[in-house]
C-alpha cells in the first residue's frame, strides 16, 4: 500500500507541475558583480522534430543605467522570447513572468519546450521590462532587450541521435501529447530484456510489455487508442536503470 501512495503521490506531482507549466531554477546559477545573470550560457542543441525541455535560470538585475543615471529596480517582466525555433514555446516561472529583486537574491526561470520543425541557428533575444519605484509606485520603463541573450542550434534530424553508446537511456515520447498511438525510442548499449509499463493518474497499470533487445536503437509502439483522455506515467526499465516519464492522451 506504501508504495501505491508513493506512486499516486508522484503523478500527483507530475500532472501538478504539467498543468502549471512550472520550471525549477538551478541553484547553482550565480550573479557575479550584480549585473543579472542567465544560466546556462550555452543551451544543450535541439534536433528537429525530437522533443526539447531546457530550463533557463534567470536572476534579475538590482539596478541598471537609465539615461545616463543608476537607478534600481524592484521587478522585470519578460514580455517576449523573440526568434525561437519554429516549434519552441517559453513559460515562465512564476507564470506571469515578473520577476521580483531581491536580498538574498531570488533564481526565477523560463522554461523552452515543444518539438523544432526546422534545422537551423537561432539567437533568441530576450524583452524585458524593468519597474522602478517612483514615490514609491511601481513604475513601467521602456522595453529593453537583454543583451545577455541566448543562442539556440537545432540540428537536422538523423534518427535517434546516440550521444553515448555505453549507456541505456530512453527519449521523450513522440508524438506529446498523442491521439491513438506513440513511439518510445531508446538505446540499449547491450542484449537484454526492457520492459515497458504504463500507469493512470490513479496509479493502476494499464499496459505491460516486455521484450529482448538487440544492442543499439529499440522503439515501444505503444497503442493508446481505448485509453480515456488525459495524463499517464509511464516507466521503461532494463532492471538496473529506470526511466520514469509522462504523456497526454488527447
Amino acid at each position: 500500500m506504501k508504495h501505491v501512495l508513493l506512486f499516486v503521490a508522484l503523478v500527483s506531482i507530475f500532472y501538478t507541475n504539467h498543468l502549471s507549466a512550472q520550471c525549477t531554477p538551478d541553484p547553482t546559477c550565480n550573479d557575479i558583480g550584480n549585473p543579472g545573470e542567465m544560466c546556462p550560457e550555452t543551451l544543450p542543441p535541439a534536433t528537429v522534430n525530437v522533443p526539447y525541455n531546457q530550463v533557463v535560470t534567470v536572476i534579475p538585475p538590482a539596478s541598471f543605467i537609465y539615461n545616463g543615471q543608476t537607478v534600481s529596480i524592484l521587478k522585470i517582466k519578460v514580455t517576449q522570447v523573440q526568434n525561437l525555433p519554429n516549434g519552441l514555446t517559453y513559460q515562465c516561472n512564476p507564470s506571469n513572468c515578473e520577476f521580483t529583486v531581491t536580498n538574498p537574491l531570488t533564481r526565477y526561470c523560463i522554461l523552452l519546450s515543444g518539438t523544432p520543425t526546422t534545422a537551423g541557428t537561432y539567437p533568441l533575444k530576450v524583452h524585458v521590462v524593468p519597474y522602478i519605484s517612483v514615490f514609491g509606485v511601481p513604475t513601467a520603463l521602456p522595453e529593453q532587450v537583454d543583451d545577455t541573450s541566448l543562442v539556440m542550434i537545432v540540428n537536422q534530424s538523423s534518427g535517434i541521435e546516440i550521444t553515448n553508446t555505453n549507456k541505456f537511456y530512453v527519449q521523450n515520447p513522440q508524438p506529446n501529447p498523442f491521439n491513438s498511438t506513440v513511439k518510445i525510442c531508446g538505446y540499449s548499449p547491450s542484449y537484454q530484456n526492457v520492459a515497458l509499463q504504463v500507469f493512470d493518474v490513479l496509479g493502476n497499470k494499464v499496459y505491460e510489455e516486455k521484450t529482448m533487445i538487440q544492442k543499439g536503437e529499440f522503439t515501444f509502439k505503444f497503442d493508446g487508442s481505448t485509453l480515456k483522455k488525459g495524463l499517464y506515467v509511464y516507466t521503461v526499465t532494463n532492471g538496473k536503470e529506470h526511466f520514469v516519464k509522462q504523456f497526454i492522451k488527447n
